[in-house]
């Protein structure tokens, strides 16, 4: 059986993990290629208008993937945390595989990986994945260790430095070795705060790490930080639900506290809800005077190139005449 994994939305986290076991429980998987105006323009025919520009690219990659594999694994992700109030993800995270199912004539088999941590613990979803597509035990066991080791190493890529898509290409044998230049090039830094669909999908950002890059900047991302970096950032804010603009907030937070980044920018998608919220939430009470300046890009498919290039360099050139003022 080849089982295709379509590269948009959280796989952008979880799909080295995945991606292993099920080639260790003995399948075939093929990952959707990075995404294309192609993408993008079938999977906004087949959304409405008013869904976020993600979901609209997570739909091309499913629509890219149902005519070249057998069956397509589509994560729910309910809740991703164990915590003392119930969490969950973005609305549509939970229901992807539902909106798959009703927005598309024709697809091949569809293969649900939920993930419910308040519930059961993240294993179950891999004993359930594995006993619904015949995987016997020892195997599953065997794959499950195999996955969580890539996985170990994905982030550890992650950590040292690496956007998504580059740590991906790493993984997949297609990337190039060294420390990448963006981390060591340039008088401004730059942090840039979003979802890992956002950061490591170059379409969809258009490149921003590029156009910082070319106008002097060292360049830092959300996707960098581990744990320890960033947990006690929010303590004082009231708890909050969703689970990953929480981990927006606590990044937003560390690097705005840092005095060697210049200046942050907040990446979102136009439409997405919790999003924006959690950008007024940086403004009005993260936020504070002295901190670096902040830049809200939101991106929609409506974005180019030319646009965000602009932006970025007239971010990078204020951030350059103020520190001069200041030095």
């Amino acid at each position: 059986m080849r089982i295709g994994l379509p590269r948009a939305l959280m796989l952008y986290r979880y799909s080295p993990f995945l991606k292993t076991f099920l080639e260790e429980c003995g399948f075939e998987v093929y990952s959707s290629p990075p995404t294309n105006l192609s993408i993008l323009r079938a999977g906004t025919a087949v959304c409405i208008d008013d869904i976020c520009v993600a979901v609209k690219v997570f739909f091309g990659h499913v629509a890219y993937l149902a005519k070249d594999v057998d069956a397509i694994l589509i994560p729910r992700m309910v809740s991703v945390e164990k915590s003392k109030h119930p969490t969950f993800t973005c609305p549509k995270l939970i229901a992807a595989p539902d909106m798959i199912r009703h927005s598309f004539p024709h697809l091949p088999t569809l293969l649900e990986f939920t993930v419910d941590l308040q519930k059961v613990p993240w294993w179950w979803a891999c004993i359930r994945l594995g006993k619904h597509l015949g995987v016997p035990m020892w195997r599953m066991v065997r794959a499950y260790i195999a996955a969580v080791l890539e996985d170990r190493r994905y982030e550890r890529l992650l950590h040292s430095g690496l956007f998504p898509d580059d740590a991906m290409a790493r993984l997949e044998g297609n990337g190039t070795s060294g420390p990448p230049s963006y981390l060591h090039e340039g008088d401004i830094s730059v942090a840039i705060v979003g979802h890992p669909y956002l950061l490591g999908d170059s379409l969809l950002n258009q490149r921003l790490v590029h156009w910082l890059q070319a106008s002097g900047a060292r360049v830092y991302g959300s996707t960098m930080l581990n744990g320890e970096d960033v947990e006690k950032e929010i303590a004082h804010l009231l708890p909050l639900s969703w689970s990953y603009e929480r981990e927006l907030l606590e990044a937003a937070a560390y690097f705005l506290n840092r005095r060697d980044v210049d200046g942050v920018i907040y990446l979102t998608s136009f439409g997405c809800g919790p999003d924006s919220i959690m950008m007024e939430i940086v403004r009005r009470e993260l936020r504070k005077e002295g901190d670096p300046p902040l830049l809200e890009l939101v991106l929609d498919e409506h974005s180019v190139e030319s646009g965000i290039r602009t932006r970025a360099e007239a971010f990078v050139d204020l951030l350059r005449h103020q520190k001069s003022k200041a030095g």
